[in-house]
């Protein structure tokens, strides 16, 4: 399942393109509904955890301009001991095609919010991200 997105005045800069750093709110807004989809992000507060971002490596391919309708969607990349990875993209349709804008790789890391330290993604919270991946296995229909 992705978030739907319709690009509005307040979106735009000077050169009437969305801004760079806009597609990072992109981004975050599609994280935030795919994971609270899950309860992900409750079920992270309860042990005291935060998920953080600590990489962002975002392309960027076509401008998006006032009006476009994108499509955010986010699935689990690769998972290890230390992070995961998140892959998402942002599309649009024109013409009933469906046109990369911009993708980006996000990893993450869980902090023990106690702590301040970072937690060993293993047991129960592997276990949480692995549902996760398999779901946007599912949902691979929402990507290019």
């Amino acid at each position: 399942m992705a978030t739907q997105i319709k690009v509005r005045g307040y979106h735009i800069d000077v050169f009437q393109h969305v801004n760079n750093a806009r597609y990072l709110e992109f981004y975050e807004s599609d994280s935030w509904a795919w994971l609270d989809r899950q309860h992900f992000h409750d079920w992270v507060r309860k042990r005291k955890f935060a998920m953080v971002v600590v990489n962002i490596n975002v392309n960027y391919y076509r401008g998006a301009i006032i009006g476009d309708e994108l499509t955010i969607a986010s699935r689990v990349e690769k998972i290890n001991a230390k992070n995961f990875k998140c892959y998402q993209q942002i599309t649009r349709e024109r013409q009933g095609k469906k046109e990369m804008i911009s993708d980006a790789l996000m990893k993450f890391v869980f902090i023990d919010v106690v702590l301040n330290k970072a937690v060993v993604i293993d047991g129960e919270l592997l276990e949480k991200i692995e549902q996760l991946e398999q779901i946007s296995k599912n949902d691979a229909n929402e990507f290019i």
